[in-house]
C-alpha cells in the first residue's frame, strides 16, 4: 500500500508543479489501491500453490521412504547415480570407526527428519575408492552436497561450522546447507553446540 501512496504523492507533485488539476484525485488513489490489492491477491495465491505444490512433494517423498533418514549404501556406483539424480542430495564420506564421523552422523539425521526434500547419504570411504580418489578426500569428515547433479559445496571436518575444532552447533551446517539452496532456509540459532564423542584433530587418511 506505501508504494501506491507514494506513487500518488508523486502524481500530485507533478500536478502542482505544472498547474494540473487535482480533483480527480479521489479516484485515481482508488485505483492505485485497486491495483495493489490485486498484486497482493496474486502473491498469496501464487504462495499457496507453491506451499501446496511443497507439500505434495514432501507426501511423496516420506512414501517413497528415500527421505527423511540418513540413508547407508554400500556402494559407489549407486551413490553417483543418487547424487545425479536427485534434486538435493548431501553425501557423508565416513568411517563408522571415527567418532566425530558419528557426531556429523546424528547431526546429519537430525537434519534429515526435518528436511523431507533432500536426500542424506552415507557411505564408508573403504566402499568408495574410486569417489575416494577422484574427491582427493584426505580428511574426515568430509560431506559433498549437491543440487540438480552438482556439487555445489563440501565440507572437511568441521571447517566451516564454527571455530571448535571439537564440535559445532547442528544450526550451522544447516544454515550453510541453506545458502547454497541444499535445503530449505529457516531461522537459524548457531549458539548451541554439542561435543563429539571424541575430541582433537579431524582424521587424516
Amino acid at each position: 500500500m506505501s508504494g501506491a501512496i507514494n506513487k500518488f504523492e508523486d502524481q500530485l507533485l507533478q500536478r502542482e508543479k505544472y498547474g494540473k488539476p487535482v480533483d480527480d484525485e479521489d479516484a485515481e488513489l482508488d485505483e492505485l489501491l485497486d491495483g495493489e490489492d490485486e498484486f497482493l491477491a496474486h502473491y498469496r495465491e501464487r504462495r499457496v500453490q507453491e506451499m501446496s505444490d511443497h507439500m505434495k512433494t514432501v507426501e511423496k517423498n516420506v512414501t517413497q521412504k528415500e527421505y527423511g533418514s540418513l540413508q547407508r549404501v554400500t556402494d559407489e556406483s549407486a551413490l553417483m547415480q543418487l547424487a545425479s539424480k536427485s534434486p538435493r542430495c548431501v553425501v557423508h564420506f565416513g568411517l563408522d570407526t571415527f567418532g566425530k564421523c558419528k557426531y556429523m552422523d546424528e547431526k546429519l539425521e537430525s537434519l534429515a527428519e526435518r528436511h523431507l526434500t533432500t536426500k542424506f547419504v552415507r557411505i564408508e570411504v573403504e566402499d568408495c575408492p574410486f569417489l575416494v580418489s577422484k574427491l582427493k578426500i584426505k580428511v574426515l569428515p568430509f560431506l559433498v552436497a549437491y543440487k540438480d547433479g552438482k556439487e555445489v559445496t563440501r565440507i572437511v571436518g568441521f571447517s566451516k561450522l564454527g571455530n571448535d575444532p571439537n564440535g559445532f552447533a547442528p544450526e550451522s551446517l544447516e544454515a550453510l546447507l541453506a545458502q547454497v539452496g541444499v535445503v530449505e532456509p529457516r531461522s537459524f540459532d548457531v549458539s548451541r553446540r554439542e561435543e563429539p564423542d571424541d575430541s582433537g584433530s579431524d582424521l587424516d587418511l
